[in-house]
């Protein structure tokens, strides 16, 4: 079956809604059946890796029957939800990925109430992409972006990642974070005049300068961390050599006194680990000998914001907030963590999938030993062939 996609606005809200064209069995009569509050299941690493071998990205969605012919036998009552499975277009582009909290989803997903986080390329791209809510002259459509500027778009717009952004090698100053979500709304309501954003009010403003002052001694950790243990994952140790890596690592984190728990540690663990083919922790590290401040910061930016974006996802799941990026790396390494709650800095266990860490039972008792036993599931499953 085809299926059209749009936009468009209800009596009380906007709604992703579908159409779905159907056939009268008995009569060859077409119609349609029309679904409201779409919302996709989460797709998983697993998911990437079938539809970048097959390109046919299957989406599950489940949704409310909002109208359909009398006859139809198919779809359930009006008023009713249901589940339905579709593949996306192929010629659709997708090199937005939306992190939700489970996985992924394709952008326009994001696009009905929810709460996007725009990374600064992004806010680059909106800027450039779009001007007083159309797209700018010149401009050819491409790819699910695109939808956004559809005025009955109900999504709102982070302003962050934007913000919390720095030149200075930290979580900037509070009167900096302000100025720099300042200049991101300037920026965002040009273009897209119709489209929320968040901050919106000083509340809001204040809620969200709180939340950076909590990861201000976390990200200052994880760069440290980074500096000492980058160069440790320039080449992936031997397999008889992994297990004295990862002691290595552990016991410089223990000496510089942060936790083998923060998700700097868990990435270098992954970085060493994982088949060079397929190694987002190592891209977002891109470690080398003699590894800067600068070269630190700009990872753990990455790093953070996968963490703040769980949290906030935890604190108020009813948002639906997402991360909109186009970097790869960031949303494969993100596709590959389970965050178990409750979610706060440094606190949460984090689940890596066996394409991020491939180890083998032995290997899982020795990480029990230096993560803690509490920290290592022993009924992951390990992958029957192991090839290196």
């Amino acid at each position: 079956m085809s299926k059209g996609i749009g936009m468009h606005n209800a009596t009380l809200d906007t709604q992703l809604n579908m159409k779905i064209p159907v056939q009268c069995e008995k009569t060859g009569i077409q119609g349609f059946v029309f679904i409201k509050d779409v919302q996709a299941l989460p797709l998983t690493l697993d998911n990437w890796l079938e539809f970048s071998n097959s390109n046919d990205l299957k989406i599950k969605i489940h949704g409310i029957v909002a109208g359909k012919p009398d006859w139809d036998t198919k779809f359930p009552p009006v008023g009713q939800g249901f589940k339905l499975g579709f593949s996306v277009d192929s010629t659709l582009k997708n090199s937005c990925f939306t992190l939700v909290k489970g996985g992924w989803v394709p952008i326009f997903y994001a696009f009905s109430k929810g709460n996007i986080i725009a990374d600064r390329n992004l806010v680059s791209e909106i800027q450039a992409r779009f001007s007083n809510g159309e797209m700018s002259s010149g401009t050819m459509p491409n790819d699910f972006l695109d939808y956004i500027c559809d005025k009955s778009c109900s999504c709102t717009l982070h302003t962050l990642s934007y913000a919390l952004e720095s030149n200075e090698r930290k979580i900037p100053s509070a009167d900096k974070i302000i100025d720099q979500h300042r200049a991101a709304l300037k920026t965002l309501s040009k273009a897209l005049p119709h489209v929320k954003t968040w901050p919106e009010s000083d509340s809001d403003l204040e809620h969200f300068l709180a939340l950076a002052d909590t990861f201000r001694e976390y990200f200052s950790q994880g760069m440290r961390l980074l500096i000492k243990l980058a160069p440790l994952v320039i080449n992936s140790p031997a397999r008889n050599r992994r297990v004295d890596r990862w002691k290595a690592m552990a016991q410089i984190a223990r000496a510089e006194n942060i936790p083998v728990s923060h998700i700097v540690f868990l990435a270098c663990l992954s970085a060493t680990s994982a088949e060079q083919g397929f190694n987002p922790a190592q891209k977002l590290i891109k470690p080398k000998a003699i590894y800067t401040e600068e070269d630190a910061y700009n990872s753990m930016y990455d790093l953070f914001l996968i963490m703040l974006t769980n949290v906030l996802q935890t604190q108020a799941p009813e948002l639906k907030v997402t991360l909109v990026t186009r970097d790869k790396n960031l949303a494969f390494f993100w596709m590959g963590l389970t965050f178990a709650d409750p979610s706060s800095p440094g606190q949460q266990m984090i689940g890596l999938h066996q394409k991020l860490l491939p180890v083998s039972e032995s290997e899982l008792k020795e990480l029990a030993g230096i993560l803690g036993e509490g920290r290592v599931n022993p009924s992951w499953t390990v992958p029957p062939l192991l090839k290196y």
